[in-house]
């Protein structure tokens, strides 16, 4: 019988190893696809700041206020990358 119970506990741990680490993996995988959510997001503002530098140009105006505001939401992307990078490495 000490046998059976021992070897119960053998799958059991071995169950919950398993459950653990895919949990682990899920949860890297949400955490790497949220990193190139927000690296694609950085490329988007990237494009809207040429755009509306271009139409400044164009219109003769001032974009100033615009350009800093889109690298102050890149700059926030930029920490929000770092923070879950910085997750998966812990």
């Amino acid at each position: 019988m000490k046998f059976i119970e021992n070897l119960k506990k053998a799958a059991e741990n071995t169950v919950n190893t398993v459950a653990k680490k895919t949990g682990e993996l899920v949860e890297d995988s949400k955490t790497k696809y949220s990193i190139f959510d927000l690296n694609n997001e950085i490329e988007k503002t990237y494009t809207e700041i040429g755009k509306e530098i271009y139409a400044g140009y164009k219109e003769d105006r001032n974009v100033a206020d615009f350009i800093e505001e889109k690298c102050q939401a890149i700059d926030k992307l930029n920490a929000d990358i770092d923070a879950l990078k910085q997750k998966l490495e812990d």
